[in-house]
């Protein structure tokens, strides 16, 4: 096994536990990725120390929410236990193009600045999966956090290219700014 970071990689599932006494891994996949890999093909994974350990997919079967995933590297029930919580990684040019035109993966969504109208709300922080939505966690400028719905009503616009979404105008209130001919009034 080797250490540290997997970089130009994306995460395509999680190791939940063991399944069964021959090394089988029950996964939860993070999109449909992992359910595309073919037979031989190599994935990465990562430990919850950062251990990565290459290792040749043999089986990749549906069950329910999760994937039973066997690799040929991994053949005990033990070596598999071992791997709870850690990550499966692919380089990102294995990752299959969106198929729709407004399906996003959420790495090009992170640091794309976020307006309403001509204001700038802040970046975009983190794409939360909720059960109704996505939500669209905006890091404002000012501190804390923003919580948007990635729907059409919320969302108007993507464009990557220019590295902006543009929400509907309304949707957040929006602190006045301070009004200094007003503030002078007031003494």
């Amino acid at each position: 096994m080797g250490s540290g970071p997997v970089s130009d990689t994306v995460i395509i599932g999680s190791v939940v536990r063991a399944h069964g006494i021959h090394g089988r891994l029950r996964v939860r996949a993070t999109g449909p990725t992992l359910g595309g890999l073919g037979i031989g093909e190599r994935v990465t994974l990562v430990d919850r120390d950062a251990r990565t350990r290459e290792c040749e997919l043999l089986a990749c079967d549906e069950a329910g929410i999760e994937m039973l995933v066997t690799f040929a590297e991994i053949q005990s029930r033990e070596d598999a236990d071992q791997l709870r919580g850690a990550t499966l990684h692919v380089t990102v040019d294995r990752l299959p193009a969106p198929q729709e035109t407004d399906d996003f993966y959420v790495r090009d969504l992170i640091g794309v600045h976020v307006w309403m109208g001509e204001t700038n709300i802040g970046t975009v922080r983190d794409v939360l999966n909720r059960p109704a939505n996505d939500v669209l966690e905006i890091a404002p400028s000012a501190g804390g956090a923003i919580l948007i719905p990635f729907t059409h009503d919320a969302v108007r616009k993507v464009d990557l290219a220019a590295g902006t979404i543009q929400i509907r105008e309304g949707l957040i209130d929006m602190p006045d700014p301070p009004n200094a001919a007003g503030d002078a009034d007031a003494n």
